[in-house]
């Protein structure tokens, strides 16, 4: 088995199921896209509203309910037209677009158990959405529909997802370590220097005079034979 495809198929899954569970919650939410990412997954969705912390923790449990049904994922092929009508009826417009991009005659449709939720998707996924054994979200931000600012401004829920819990709390904590150890905040708590943004420019250092004698000291010290 190649563990790297295996692995994705889990995190694709495990997008959709996401979006499944918003769907639920948020039943006028759009769908939009939803990959497998290193060490994870996202899902962007339009929503009026913004998603907040309790938000994610509703869509976790929406997950779980999903998950622990073990549903099946199974794939079919439908005309172009029956997929334009389907999500016609369905008021998903980031579907039709995508659909309208497919030069195939035929379009992949992915559906979670009896047609509970039906998405647009070449695929390919875990047979069950019970394969799914550990998961987290674990943040939103925005992001342009197709990357473009011309476009719409969507929400994008990113998770983590891993074949088992023991790998999934180790990553999650090699990130709390990383954190921790970020020169970023480091820096700022040592008062060496602080980041600007709004006042100046985003990601603008300016050193304070503790930071600026250890800056020259590392400079003089480069610059030594």
């Amino acid at each position: 088995m190649d563990y790297s495809k295996d692995i994705d198929h889990l995190r694709h899954s495990c997008a959709h199921v996401m979006a499944q569970a918003v769907k639920q919650l948020w039943p006028d939410v759009k769908v939009a896209i939803g990959p497998a990412i290193e060490n994870g997954f996202y899902y962007d969705f339009d929503k009026k509203d913004p998603f907040s912390d309790q938000d994610l923790k509703a869509i976790e449990k929406a997950m779980q309910k999903i998950i622990n049904r073990d549903l099946p994922i199974t794939q079919s092929f439908l005309p172009r037209a029956e997929a334009q009508e389907l999500f016609r009826k369905q008021n998903e417009t980031y579907k039709l677009e995508l659909i309208d991009a497919i030069p195939d005659e035929k379009v992949s449709i992915f559906t979670t158990g009896e047609g509970e939720f039906v998405d647009l998707c070449k695929g390919p996924h875990a047979a069950s959405t019970g394969a799914i054994k550990a998961f987290k979200l674990q943040s939103v931000a925005g992001a342009y529909w197709r990357g473009d600012e011309k476009n719409a401004m969507l929400q994008r829920i990113y998770g983590t997802c891993f074949p088992t819990k023991e790998e999934q709390a180790a990553y999650l904590k090699m990130l709390e370590e990383a954190e921790r150890r970020d020169h970023r905040k480091i820096g700022q708590e040592l008062d060496l220097f602080k980041i600007y943004h709004e006042e100046a420019g985003a990601g603008l250092v300016f050193y304070h005079p503790k930071g600026a004698l250890m800056r020259k000291i590392l400079e003089d010290f480069t610059k030594e034979p």
